[in-house]
Parts: C-alpha cells; sequence; structure tokens
C-alpha cells in the first residue's frame, strides 16, 4: 500500500519537539518504500520555512527538509497529465456540490486520486468531501 502524507504528517515526524506518540508510531509501522510525498508538501514546507522569523528555527526547518528530500528522493510525487485531470475532476465535483477546498489540498488529494494511494493526514473532516481514501495517524492505536 502506498501512503501519501499530507504536510502536516510530515511537519508532525520531522520537526516537532515531542511529536504525537501515535503518528510516531502509525510511520514506523509501513515501511519507508510505502511512504509519498507530493511535490506541493515540498512547496508548503518551503513556504512555511520563508515565513519563519527566527533564523536558528529556520536552519532546522532547512536542515530537516534536506533530510526530507535525501530520505524521499525517489517517492516525491509529481503532478502530471493523471494528477491534473483527477484534480480537474475534483474541482468540478466540489463545486457542483457548492463547496471547495484550498487548492494545495485539491492538489494533494488529486495526486492520490490518480495513483489510487491512501492520503495521510489530519485533516480527516477537510478532506473527506474529495471521495480519497484517508488515514488519521492520530488516532493510530498502534
Amino acid at each position: 500500500m502506498i501512503y501519501l502524507l499530507d504536510t502536516n504528517v510530515v511537519a508532525e515526524i520531522t520537526t516537532r519537539p515531542k511529536p504525537a506518540p501515535a503518528v510516531v508510531a502509525w510511520a514506523r509501522s509501513v515501511p519507508a518504500t510505502g511512504l509519498y510525498l507530493s511535490v506541493i508538501t515540498i512547496a508548503e514546507i518551503e513556504a512555511g520555512i520563508a515565513q519563519t522569523a527566527d533564523l536558528v528555527r529556520r536552519a532546522a526547518f532547512e536542515r530537516a527538509l534536506d533530510g526530507i528530500r535525501d530520505d524521499c528522493s525517489a517517492r516525491i510525487a509529481a503532478i502530471g497529465e493523471r494528477e491534473a485531470l483527477a484534480h480537474l475532476s475534483l474541482h468540478r465535483k466540489l463545486k457542483s456540490a457548492g463547496t471547495s477546498i484550498d487548492p494545495p489540498d485539491a492538489l494533494i488529494a488529486a495526486t492520490a486520486l490518480a495513483n489510487g494511494w491512501t492520503l495521510v493526514s489530519r485533516n480527516i473532516k477537510h478532506l473527506a468531501r474529495t471521495g480519497v481514501l484517508l488515514l488519521n495517524p492520530w488516532e493510530f492505536g498502534g
């Protein structure tokens, strides 16, 4: 099984001084080869780093991102034609239902949908209307 990690999961396991034990336990229970990131997640992390005023924290976040890129270099999913078409379909579905989600989340969800992957996030309620398979590692029982 392939899991696409949302930005909140990546931040939890890489930069939090005391990450949630359930999230750490879940991440350790899955083979690293099954954990993927979206290019959108990388961009969101870059944006967060750029907004960090504390230079010590910024440097720590940059090191964490470098580590993520090294560890996941072969498992960073790009937005190709299949993902773009899934995004278009998702946008139409949400628009016809009179709802929406922010574009980065929609692109991450579309990536998971296009590839048949499970999206791992804390934002279950927010992402549920996309129809993507979801897993909340904060609720992991080990």
